[in-house]
């Protein structure tokens, strides 16, 4: 249940899914035929995604095709972008993965372990469970006009086959795209998860440096009574700065994920919240929807409500605990310690930890918006009142 392998795990996930090795050590190779499947698929993605864009900016299609089309104009550019800045951050990732597996790892306890993995497991596995109810419905949507209303299938809206196009070639390749659509998701949520998955760690890192402390404190308690005093003081002291040291290098980590994941992060916000609002639109000015064409828009604004939870909750999560953090500090018991001179009485110290752990450790997208539990409530509320203006104008 260490965070090391919670991380080797998610790596081996993002591994299969096509985008490469991400784990510290080349456990996963890459090799030529790896490298060749990743180039393959990546090219029938981009492929796809251009055909869209075709479809979007010039195609003659029906309305319903046409504003699916315009739809994932938007969203699977920002996709293919989040997957190529993964791909470009590699090695950044990689090292950022060893740091997050070491620091503090030996203060890891097994109880608040499993609760970080339960976490990243149940966010996730929601997340992936919406996208592929939403894809399912899709599916399931487009066969049923194509057999009742005698319109081509269409999930993904590309500009080629022509919409009038209805010979078996054209068939083969809508379902060919929809296909695709289905396998470039795998990607597309390693792009989106491995990021909130470091939201998670950190919080729990600074979860557990908080722990720490308070054990220190306990353990000095226990020390005074079957050890002397001075060497309970040193332990004291020597924990104290342990814990200052990883507390740099929780920070130093922080900084990191911003400047590995602030764009990733920052698209996902814009996409989850854009794409809601014009998903909320279609409900507001199509309210009689039938059964599946209703399911596959509630799932798919469902989709996009978990990720920007997922990454707005778990960057506020970080700033809540890195506040708890200086009190932890404070009540770890250094006022029990005799005073020393100045250089290395623990005082000193503790002055300074507890300054620089009461400055609020917040995440922001594009460096301007909060990562937060409030941003979440906003974008939420946003949502709702553009859904609710045009519902009254539609009625």
């Amino acid at each position: 249940m260490k965070t090391r392998k919670l991380l080797k795990d998610f790596c081996k996930y993002v591994y299969y899914a096509g985008i490469g090795n991400y784990w510290s050590e080349n456990m996963y190779p890459e090799t030529v035929l790896y490298k060749m499947y990743t180039t393959v698929s990546f090219s029938i993605y981009t492929t796809m995604i251009f055909l869209e864009n075709l479809a979007a900016l010039f195609g003659d299609f029906p309305e319903v095709e046409k504003n699916s089309a315009n739809m994932f104009f938007a969203i699977h550019n920002i996709v293919l972008t989040k997957m190529a800045l993964l791909m470009y951050h590699k090695e950044s990732i990689r090292k950022l993965n060893f740091e997050m597996a070491a620091v503090g790892e030996k203060f890891e306890e097994e109880h608040v372990m499993k609760r970080q993995y339960l976490k990243v497991k149940i966010g996730i596995l929601l997340y992936v469970v919406s996208v592929y109810l939403s894809l399912g419905a899709y599916g399931v949507e487009s066969t049923r006009r194509a057999y009742a209303e005698g319109v081509p299938f269409y999930t993904v809206v590309t500009y080629l086959p022509y919409y009038d196009d209805d010979s078996t070639i054209a068939s083969f390749f809508r379902v060919f795209f929809y296909v695709t659509w289905l396998y470039m998701m795998l990607p597309m949520m390693s792009a989106d998860c491995l990021p909130i998955a470091h939201l998670v760690m950190l919080a729990f890192k600074f979860m557990t440096l908080c722990h720490h402390y308070d054990r220190i404190r306990e353990e000095f308690d226990h020390d005074v009574l079957t050890l002397n005093k001075k060497r309970a003081v040193e332990k004291l002291k020597a924990g104290f700065l342990e814990g200052i040291l990883m507390h740099q290098q929780l920070l130093h980590l922080a900084d990191e994920i911003h400047r590995v994941f602030g764009i990733i992060m920052s698209l996902q916000v814009c996409e989850s919240s854009a794409v809601a609002v014009l998903l909320l639109l279609r409900l507001a000015l199509s309210p009689h929807m039938d059964l599946t064409n209703a399911f596959m828009t509630y799932t798919f604004v469902c989709s996009l409500f978990i990720l920007l939870a997922l990454n707005l909750w778990n960057a506020g999560e970080i700033t809540y605990q890195a506040s708890l953090l200086s009190g932890s500090m404070f009540y770890s018991g250094w006022y029990l310690c005799e005073m020393e001179e100045h250089g290395k009485d623990i005082r000193h110290f503790v002055l300074i930890s507890c300054a620089q752990a009461q400055k609020p450790l917040i995440l922001k997208a594009f460096g301007v918006q909060e990562l937060s539990y409030e941003t979440f409530v906003s974008v939420a509320r946003m949502t709702y009142s553009i859904f609710a203006v045009f519902y009254q104008r539609g009625e």
